[in-house]
């Protein structure tokens, strides 16, 4: 199995207009919690109706999702195809973790330690990220340090080169007990986190998650759907449903993305200097960064060139090329033109794919004339 390099992740501050960004509006996708889930909201605030329901007008979007990477980020192990690889296997993560031993029980994936195979099983509740990068199994415990806590496990499939290895992040932690062992624990509000960017709703209570929507659906992003889908059934021309607001703009567009993605917060400035390899996951750093953005009066968006309800691997190098383009004419006195390639090479010379740890490929998003690098 391939063996992780050490990183950490951070988010980094970049400039004043970052620092604006992050204070606009507030968190643009949070949405209310809700244990009623029907069609439609009888009273109240507005609750949640579910994809499908969504499909019924919107059934374009509805495809395009169902094929993209959020509509697989979080499932219970015992529904997940992507934990069954681990059963029947033992792999090794190294010193001083040792080789795990994985079976399939009732409830999902389990695993022993080869130095404790005469221990019971312990559970990995849950699969969490949609694999075409990784996947990592995460369980709730109880933790009389904190509220929320759960075990990162020790190993994840990484979609990137088709194999098992270290989880990301793990490579050179000390386990200061035998939980450890197991895999990183993490508390309060990143394991909260963890869950809340990647489902559409659920919060730890315990070691459980109440109010589970699984994957990133429609209403993570759009918000409760009922009040809408009533006035959809009741007007054969309803209102627009806003994505979690009234209004919207391109800075709550920046939001509502970066909430999970990530926003250029509470970071040591040194990091942004270096910007170092782990910054590639986080897609708006580097926009944020990018004369693309700085130079567009906060026009340039995520948005410019992805659609948000489609995998960002269905659409062809060629397609990314022409949203570059629609601001880089050669022919036009007032764009900036490539002196070298003015028409093809865009994404490749100016935000290349890059290896992360594990073979992982992110684009570098902090768009730029490179120089050797």
């Amino acid at each position: 199995m391939m063996l992780a390099v050490a990183s950490g992740f951070c988010f980094v501050i970049v400039c004043a207009r970052c620092i604006a960004v992050d204070q606009a509006a507030g968190h643009a996708s949070r949405v209310r919690r809700s244990e009623d889930s029907g069609s439609a909201a009888s009273a109240g605030a507005p609750t949640y109706v579910g994809k499908q329901v969504c499909r019924e007008c919107h059934p374009q979007n509805f495809e395009l999702h169902q094929h993209s990477g959020h509509a697989d980020t979080f499932s219970r192990s015992v529904d997940s195809e992507i934990a069954k690889k681990f059963a029947g296997k033992a792999l090794d993560a190294g010193n001083p973790y040792g080789v795990f031993h994985y079976e399939w029980g009732s409830d999902g994936l389990q695993t022993r330690r080869a130095a404790g195979l005469n221990q019971d099983p312990f559970s990995l509740q849950y699969a969490v990220g949609s694999g075409r990068n990784a996947m990592t199994l995460l369980t709730l415990i109880d933790d009389t340090e904190a509220d929320a806590a759960g075990i990162e496990h020790r190993i994840s499939w990484f979609g990137s080169h088709g194999d098992f290895g270290l989880t990301p992040g793990h490579v050179g932690l000390t386990p200061q007990n035998e939980t450890e062992l197991l895999g990183n624990v993490v508390r309060d509000n990143s394991v909260q986190q963890c869950v809340y960017c990647h489902t559409t709703t659920g919060t730890i209570v315990g070691t459980e998650i109440v109010d589970l929507v699984a994957d990133v659906n429609c209403e993570k992003c759009h918000g409760p759907g009922s009040e809408h889908v009533q006035q959809a059934r009741q007007s054969e021309t309803p209102p627009p449903f806003s994505v979690g607001r009234d209004r919207w703009d391109f800075e709550a567009e920046l939001q509502l993305c970066g909430d999970c993605h990530r926003l250029p917060r509470n970071i040591d400035p040194a990091a942004l200097r270096e910007y170092s390899a782990e910054l590639l996951r986080f897609q708006p750093v580097g926009m944020l960064r990018s004369e693309c953005y700085l130079e567009s009066d906060g026009q340039f968006m995520c948005s410019t060139c992805h659609n948000p309800h489609q995998d960002s691997k269905a659409k062809s190098t060629a397609a990314y090329e022409q949203d570059c383009l629609a601001c880089h004419q050669s022919d036009s006195d007032a764009h900036v033109a490539c002196s070298v390639s003015p028409t093809s090479g865009c994404i490749e010379c100016h935000m290349p794919a890059t290896k992360f740890e594990q073979g992982m490929v992110f684009h570098d998003h902090w768009i730029r004339i490179r120089d050797a690098e």
